[in-house]
């Protein structure tokens, strides 16, 4: 139910009551004693009545009315992908400050706008980024920033499963499919991990097993200014028989292979190794490499109980427009995930469907 009034508490309005709005962002926000919802928007008449009975707000079927009250100080769009960017730009321009579920725009130039609607307008434009604040990324996070893998040269992240989806996130006309509204979040990941511009991108878009008419397997390759590249695979067209890892992580000095639960790091310290030098001529004894044996060190981690996260998304929302706290996810760093979102789907020329013809008997 809705909180009591509070001079302090922050009045929330929500479009969009799906998966997104209402598991996601209604689930946590009506249980922080510092927000009330005190509105929402949605075309289907069972979830608007479901928002009325269990969150003790007013419920419409678009979002003007909703933008037209004074009572709201900021609105979640969750809308589908394709009304991100101007449902954004709408409550921007109503005066409220704005909390938009990924992927903020289908395009640079939308995001751009978006960016430059909310200066213009003098709100605060937060991006549901939200795997930054989760355990695996604020873990890969200090194994990064402590430096025992030496310096970082190559990330893959690899993520798939077995899924026919037939919903609307599988229409191109609603901003579906697995680059947008999946690999979002691994490439807002990936560009905090290696830390430098991208200038390089390169990516392949398949359809294999869902229905509509965008991609279920998405492969890219960067390569950033720092000269760190990155292999990224996110597919739901693959039944694979033993998951591969989630995350390795190369260094100079080590490896980190992770499956987001459970990390092994195994490094040396280079200071226990010795030198190495070219030995030109004939290799002794007709065998490559050296009879050195390299000190290894290995530390399993469990994610879940060892990383401590120190705040959610909500509450850096919350501590932003209270003024106690910077904003953790810039709409500048969001624009680089769509900038390469962009350049992949340009390069990859969009096959279209495999063919459904079986294999021979």
């Amino acid at each position: 139910m809705a909180h009591e009034n509070s001079l302090d508490a922050l009045r929330f309005g929500i479009v969009g009551l799906g998966r997104s709005g209402w598991d996601i962002h209604a689930a946590e926000l009506r249980h922080r004693d510092d927000v009330q919802i005190r509105a929402v928007a949605d075309p289907e008449p069972g979830r608007r009545a479901e928002a009325v009975e269990g969150l003790g707000c007013e419920a419409y079927k678009t979002i003007g009315p909703l933008l037209r009250r004074e009572d709201i100080d900021v609105v979640v769009v969750a809308t589908p992908s394709v009304c991100h960017g101007p449902d954004s730009k709408r409550v921007l321009k109503a005066g409220k400050h704005v909390v938009v579920e990924k992927p903020m725009a289908l395009n640079l130039r939308e995001a751009d706008s978006v960016i430059r609607t909310a200066r213009e307008y003098g709100r605060h434009l937060f991006i549901h980024q939200n795997y930054r604040f989760f355990k695996p990324h604020v873990h890969l996070a200090q194994v990064l920033e402590s430096g025992i893998l030496g310096p970082v040269w190559h990330i893959r992240n690899y993520s798939s499963k077995f899924t026919r989806r037939n919903d609307w996130q599988t229409l191109a006309k609603n901003g579906g499919g697995v680059l947008n509204n999946t690999c979002s979040h691994n490439i807002d990941s990936l560009l905090q991990f290696v830390g430098s511009p991208v200038k390089t991108v390169m990516g392949d878009l398949r359809q294999i097993a869902s229905a509509g008419d965008v991609e279920d397997h998405v492969k890219v390759f960067l390569r950033a200014e720092n000269g760190v590249t990155v292999d990224l695979e996110v597919s739901t067209a693959q039944n694979v028989v033993e998951g591969l890892p989630a995350w390795i992580i190369c260094g100079r000095y080590g490896t980190l292979t992770s499956d987001g639960r459970r990390s092994v790091i195994r490094w040396f310290d280079p200071g226990d190794a010795p030198d190495l030098h070219v030995v030109e001529g004939a290799a002794p004894g007709r065998r490559y490499g050296n009879p050195e044996a390299i000190p290894w060190q290995e530390k399993v981690i469990d994610i879940e109980a060892d990383t401590k996260v120190p705040q959610t998304f909500y509450d850096n929302v919350c501590g932003v427009l209270r003024g106690e706290q910077t904003m953790q996810i810039t709409p500048e760093s969001v624009r680089e995930v769509i900038r390469v979102i962009e350049v992949v789907r340009k390069g990859a020329g969009f096959p279209g469907r495999l063919s459904r013809s079986r294999a021979p008997a």
